[in-house]
């Protein structure tokens, strides 16, 4: 067996519940309860795993302040064979970026290593960015999401199952990479307090700024990226749980969400596109979009967004795409010109023929999806150039000339403005959030040109499927969500519900953890946010985890039969009995 040095890479994160953002909008940490985020303890769990049937060794590394030493000890406790805290003031403040330089310093300084994990994202934060920009500051392959892998030390590589946003694929990469692990990849390393408070705190090893190889900046001062106003969006829900038989709750729950409009189906209709005249500002700054292959809605949005934007800054918009596009079709979504990547299938070998092509032309912003694809490829880029990049934004507006990028906060109860300092400033931005594009008259094509991207060979496609439709959870003014109340051979009364409001149906964790719906119908903190006009929760419990993912509904309704559920806390009506007897009566309602 080949020996293995593998590395996982731990954030301390506040508790759920504990997502508070103080006045500078930066999140509270200190006095405030923390654990290890979700994802790094199954990063850390296999980095465990992996060093142990090779017969190698495994170090957890943490960037934080002296009290992230707690997450190191867990680590330790579980199994690892070293444990180091990078803590300094100088590191204080840092965004993604300033964050991966300072690690990539830190395992420069401790490495080689042939594995290195991170979580998929960190909770509190969200943007997946750290992993992918690790990757290219250390020039190594990167794969995101992974929840199935083997290992073959012999022939340096590695052959996983990534997920996709609505589906899988099977790739294989070559070794050393970062791995970016799924919920699923394996269970988590946790250990109990009193167990992992035996652990000496003289057995986490503690670096500072002062001990790294590289000379900074760190912290603020090599972060381009800066944070604006925030606003608070806290939801008041009604929580009138109905009372009486079972009849009469259906009938109120009928009347009190008429009486909100929700059945009003002109009220929900999405708005058609703004079409708007040509602009004539062709040798203006440029607005780039990075188109996702095979996620035409996605590139439509963003070149949409970018149509609106370019308005502000007098500029024109460049889509760079790895797939022959519609010229006729992309210029009326918005796009003046077409650059197209020959070669470019593979993520780290489009991002770096688009950063080829923004350092020759200069774009100002570079709008990608907050898709796997897209948090990679703008990653790297941003990385590769310097880049403030914001992730997972869900507006966006030019102030002065400059790009404001809002994005949630604090489980979606805030929303806070992120500005970037950098010439290029960028942004992923979440799909769906702008259902009304703008658009040009049919009658004109983009023009195109062409850019050769280099194959690496690192990452190879083996297969690729799809299991779902990102938007018609997105786009949906009705979802149903089903928790593990309700059993496999019952799904089909609930389908039958959901088609006489043509609703879409999502899930809680354990739901999708089964089989029975796929993973991009997760909601909830380690799954995806839904803003529907109403939501409808059936069989589940309603705990914190999955309802600041429906905090953007309109409209929550909850049928459970104990009354003391806490989404009955989280809902603005609620019938206390059994979804069973409660759906047949609330369809002849609706019917």
């Amino acid at each position: 067996m080949v020996f293995m040095r593998v590395l996982a890479l731990a954030k301390q994160v506040p508790t759920l519940d504990c997502f508070v953002l103080d006045d500078e909008g930066r999140m509270r940490r200190e006095g405030v309860p923390s654990e290890m985020s979700a994802y790094c303890r199954r990063a850390v769990a296999k980095a465990v795993e992996i060093a142990r049937v090779t017969d190698g060794r495994s170090m957890v590394a943490s960037l934080g302040p002296p009290q992230a030493e707690e997450i190191l000890r867990e680590s330790l406790a579980w199994g690892a064979d070293e444990a180091v805290l990078l803590s300094d003031r100088e590191f204080a403040g840092s965004d993604s970026l300033a964050t991966a330089r300072a690690l990539a310093a830190l395992i420069e300084l401790e490495g080689p290593f042939d594995l290195i994990f991170v979580g998929r994202s960190s909770l509190d934060a969200e943007t997946g960015q750290v992993g992918p920009e690790l990757a290219e500051l250390l020039d190594l392959p990167f794969a995101s999401a992974v929840r199935h892998l083997e290992i073959d030390p012999e022939k340096r590589s590695a052959r996983i199952q990534c997920e996709s946003d609505d589906g899988s694929r099977i790739i294989k990469i070559s070794l050393p990479a970062i791995i970016a692990v799924a919920e699923r990849l394996c269970a988590p390393a946790k250990v109990s307090s009193e167990i992992w408070q035996e652990i000496p705190s003289s057995s986490v090893r503690k670096v500072s700024a002062a001990d790294l190889r590289r000379p900074g900046p760190w912290g603020v001062l090599g972060s381009p990226t800066r944070l604006g106003e925030s606003k608070n969006l806290e939801t008041r829900r009604n929580s009138l749980c109905f009372d009486g038989p079972l009849q009469d709750q259906a009938e109120a729950a009928f009347y009190a969400l008429s009486g909100r409009g929700v059945f009003d189906r002109s009220a929900s209709a999405v708005d058609g596109p703004i079409i708007v005249p040509e602009n004539s500002w062709a040798d203006g700054p440029i607005i780039s979009v990075l188109c996702e292959p095979n996620r035409p809605k996605f590139s439509q949005e963003l070149l949409g967004c970018a149509l609106s934007l370019s308005g502000s800054i007098k500029g024109r918009t460049v889509a760079i795409s790895a797939q022959t596009e519609d010229l006729a079709e992309v210029w009326s979504w918005g796009a003046d010109e077409v650059v197209r990547v020959e070669g470019g299938m593979i993520e780290e070998d489009f991002a770096a023929a688009a950063k080829e092509w923004a350092k020759a032309h200069g774009p100002v912003v570079m709008l990608a999806p907050a898709s796997y694809w897209g948090r990679e490829v703008a990653s790297r880029i941003a990385a590769s150039l310097g880049a403030g990049l914001t992730g997972d934004a869900i507006d966006l507006e030019i102030d002065s000339g400059r790009l404001i990028a809002w994005k949630s906060a604090c489980g979606d109860s805030q929303h806070v403005a992120i500005i970037s300092d950098s010439p290029l400033q960028m942004v992923t931005l979440r799909p769906g959030v702008y259902r009304s594009t703008k658009t040009r008259v049919a009658g004109k094509k983009a023009i195109q040109t062409t850019v050769v991207a280099r194959n690496r060979g690192r990452v190879q496609v083996e297969s690729a499927w799809r299991d779902d439709d990102w938007d018609l959870l997105a786009k949906a003014d009705v979802v149903v969500g089903v928790g593990a109340g309700v059993k496999e051979e019952e799904y089909g009364q609930i389908r039958e519900f959901a088609a006489v409001l043509k609703a879409e149906l999502a899930g809680t964790r354990k739901v999708t953890d089964l089989g029975l719906l796929p993973k991009s119908r997760q909601i909830g903190i380690t799954g995806r946010s839904i803003s529907p006009r109403l939501y409808i929760a059936v069989g589940l419990s309603g705990k914190l985890n999955h309802m600041v993912g429906v905090r953007g509904a309109d409209t929550i309704l909850a049928i459970n039969t104990n009354r003391d559920a806490p989404v009955f806390g989280s809902c603005d009506f609620g019938i206390v009995g059994d979804w069973r007897d409660a759906l047949p009566l609330l369809t002849k309602w609706l019917s």
